[in-house]
Formats: structure tokens, C-alpha cells, sequence
């Protein structure tokens, strides 16, 4: 069976039988892989700390072009971001950001962005970066990678652009000003829409001028309803987090 080598991060691992582990792993070349960690579960496992929640390694694996799953011949930690994604004020948030990936993204979608988004969320928090913020920025680039993310700049309806305001449509598909509103509920102010271009050319450790704690719960709450609406599904991670409720 033919060998392969991948730089990765850990999405998730749980038993499948008595000794092995199925892992998710989230690479720089080849998106999700679902692997098999054999013998994972033994007290002498040569994994180690390896297959703990984003941590980053180099992994080599095998497989058979007739199954869906590669097999994890070994690994080698790069980075183990244990200690921060442990931390109470963070482990929900990382939860539900690997959750996010899982039940959004396709597996095998060949897109090197999402790695790198990833890996630039965890070393911005190592870096104490609001955690809300990096959320905010995250979410905000999966739906930007999956073609989901209105142009913040323009009227769903009339087309008219330099928007002060702005309302989301019920179907979450665009945006609405002023004049074609109706009774949208969800309601951007300048700030938030500033925001929502700022984080296309910034990298999450800047945070978006004027914009508050407020404005940032706002649109967390907004996008992760887009974002089960659109991918028509439901994230179980929000219930630890009473702003997502």
C-alpha cells in the first residue's frame, strides 16, 4: 500500500475498538482525513500526546485506494497547543471551532487555507488575542472559504453600496439596507460590517477598529446560526457557551 507523509492538526480522536482510535486530521495538502490510529488505546502506544486536540505533527500513513480511511503508520509532535486549548476560558470555543470544520467542510477538500486559519487562530491566542475576537474571525473566514460570506458592502435587493446599516435576510443570502428591510432581525451597525472587511486582508491578531465586546457577540450569534442554516446542521458545542444558546 502506498506511504504518505502530512503536516497536520488534530480535529478530534475516539475509540473504535478496544486498541485502535479513529482520528481526524486536519492537513496542509490534503483538508480532512479521516485515520486509524492503530493501537492507540495500549498503555505503551507509540502516539503518545500526539492525537490530543490540535495538536500539530508530521504524520505518516498509509492506505488503499478502496477504503475511505488512511491508516497513521507514525507521528512526531511539531507544536502541542494542549496547554492553551485546555485552559477553561478556551476549551469550548476550540471545541466548537473543530466541530465547525468537521460538519462544514468536506473531507479531502484540497483547500490550504483552512489549515493556515487554523494554525493562525491558535498562535494569535497563544499570543492572548481576545478569544471572542478570534472566534468572530474564524467563523467569519469559513464562510468566506465556502462561498457563504455576503459583501458586506452592498444591498442584497437594490444594489446600492456604502452601507451604514444593515439587515441579514431570513435565508441568510445577503444583505438588506435600510429601504428593503422589512422585518429581518438580524441587524449589522457600521462597526460590524467595518469588521467583516477588515478581517479579509488582516490577520486575527489585529483586532478591527471600534469594534466592541458587544458588537462581537452580535455577530458571532448571527454567523453561527448562518452557518447551521447553510450547512443544515447543529453544532452541540454551543450549549458550553451561554452566548450561543
Amino acid at each position: 500500500m502506498p506511504l504518505a507523509s502530512t503536516q497536520a492538526l488534530i480535529l478530534g480522536s475516539f475509540p473504535i475498538n478496544e486498541q485502535d482510535k479513529l482520528t481526524q486530521l486536519l492537513t496542509t495538502d490534503r483538508g480532512i482525513l479521516k485515520a486509524v490510529a492503530p493501537g492507540a488505546l495500549k498503555s505503551n502506544n507509540r502516539f503518545g500526546s500526539l492525537l490530543e486536540l490540535f495538536t500539530e505533527g508530521n504524520f505518516i500513513y498509509y492506505w488503499n485506494e478502496e477504503k475511505e480511511m488512511v491508516t497513521i503508520s507514525k507521528g512526531d509532535i511539531l507544536t502541542s497547543f494542549f496547554n492553551l486549548v485546555s485552559k477553561p476560558e478556551n476549551i469550548f470555543h476550540f471545541y466548537l471551532m473543530a466541530e465547525m470544520i468537521l460538519k462544514v467542510i468536506p473531507y479531502n477538500q484540497k483547500d490550504k487555507r483552512i489549515f493556515r486559519l487554523m494554525r493562525s487562530v491558535l498562535a494569535a491566542r497563544d499570543k492572548n488575542t481576545d478569544i471572542d475576537w478570534l472566534f468572530l474571525y474564524f467563523q467569519i473566514w469559513i464562510l468566506r472559504i465556502e462561498g457563504l460570506m455576503f459583501n458586506p458592502d452592498i444591498c442584497y435587493s437594490c444594489f446600492s453600496t456604502d452601507l451604514k446599516e444593515a439587515w441579514h435576510k431570513a435565508d441568510f443570502r445577503g444583505i438588506l439596507c435600510r429601504k428593503c428591510k422589512t422585518d429581518e432581525k438580524n441587524h449589522f451597525s457600521e462597526e460590524e460590517l467595518q469588521a467583516i472587511k477588515w478581517t479579509h486582508r488582516h490577520p486575527p491578531g489585529q483586532k478591527s477598529p471600534g469594534i466592541v465586546a458587544n458588537d462581537i457577540r452580535n455577530l458571532n450569534r448571527i454567523f453561527l446560526q448562518k452557518l447551521e442554516y447553510h450547512g443544515e446542521c447543529s453544532f452541540n458545542s454551543k450549549q458550553y457557551l451561554p452566548d450561543f444558546r
